[in-house]
């Protein structure tokens, strides 16, 4: 189903202009367009608008084999970083992914092993010592002891603790994931990806 177009603001359109000098925010061509990140004609939020010079609006963002993902001009959107684009960051921006799809009842054994394999590709990036711990210190799950009812029954106080323990790492996760990727955006400076 097409979804409803609205028309742009002017002064929205006109400040958006403004801010990339009216020109392509990924090439710096003449004449931009104005794209809705999240291809939604009538979500006029500025955050969702990325002026485009018709070659990159047409190529980057319409051609069905190979458009950049949302969440990778959403990113782009917000820190203007051309190293979002590029196709050295995809392995990177992959690892990150599971970041923004964290779900109330998500496994944190499989959230665990993915922030220690994030953890572990940016270490070996230009600089990813120092950007790998601080990124730990964010979105390692905890080491926890459990134990267990001398019984061998099921024990209520171990399986309220390990609930608790499981929900308190996801927040932990939701409210890291902002930083997390402005320190992945910041590291990208270090990266010889030219």
């Amino acid at each position: 189903m097409a979804k409803a177009r609205t028309s742009i603001p002017s002064k929205t359109k006109k400040d958006l202009l403004d801010e990339f000098r009216h020109r392509c925010a990924i090439c710096g061509g003449d004449s931009p367009h104005v794209h809705h990140i999240d291809e939604d004609p009538g979500n006029n939020d500025p955050e969702n608008l990325l002026p485009l010079c018709p070659n990159c609006h047409i190529r980057d963002q319409h051609a069905p084999t190979a458009p950049i993902e949302v969440e990778k001009l959403k990113l782009f959107r917000k820190y203007k970083n051309p190293t979002i684009l590029k196709t050295q960051f995809h392995p990177l921006f992959k690892r990150t992914k599971y970041l923004y799809k964290i779900e109330p009842d998500s496994n944190t054994s499989e959230l665990g092993t993915q922030s220690v394999e994030l953890i572990e590709f940016i270490s070996v990036l230009k600089m990813g010592e120092f950007y790998s711990s601080q990124i730990s210190k964010l979105i390692k799950e905890p080491s926890r002891m459990y134990a267990r009812s001398l019984t061998g029954g099921p024990d209520p106080e171990f399986e309220k603790q390990k609930e608790e323990n499981r929900k308190s790492y996801i927040e932990q996760l939701k409210s890291a994931r902002e930083t997390v990727i402005e320190l992945i955006v910041e590291l990208l400076r270090y990266q010889d990806w030219n």
